[in-house]
């Protein structure tokens, strides 16, 4: 279940820019919204690496990244959503990364951490949920 029981849940968003500096300024808005929760450290890192993949694979003409965060106290989840305004949407690639590639183990790393995690169909955005 991907939804996080909107009832008891607190919303953050933040807008970035699509530049090299979006994954770290993605990082601390995640470590300012959930300081002191237990689920920060693996948010800073998934969240890291869904805005990368926005950038890089987007681009700057992509317009602007959104991430939103829901967190959900009562039933200690959080869940982290990655879009981008100009961008029809994320598809994935279920493929090995090569041995020494430098690239393509981030949604690797998100399934391993991640409760769940799926692409919204309609808007393209990646949500993750951890609890």
């Amino acid at each position: 279940m991907n939804e996080i029981d909107d009832s008891t849940e607190a919303v953050s968003e933040v807008h970035l820019k699509p530049t090299q500096d979006a994954p770290g300024d993605a990082r601390r808005f995640v470590a300012d919204v959930l300081d002191g929760h237990a689920a920060v450290e693996p948010a800073k890192l998934i969240i890291s690496e869904l805005v990368t993949n926005a950038v890089l694979h987007g681009g700057r003409d992509a317009g602007r990244v959104t991430v939103m965060l829901r967190k959900d106290d009562e039933h200690d989840r959080v869940r982290l959503e990655v879009s981008q305004s100009e961008h029809p949407g994320f598809q994935y690639l279920d493929r090995e990364p090569g041995h020494l590639g430098p690239t393509g183990r981030g949604l690797m790393i998100v399934d391993a951490i991640a409760t769940e995690w799926g692409i919204d169909d309609e808007t393209g955005s990646v949500w993750v949920v951890l609890a």
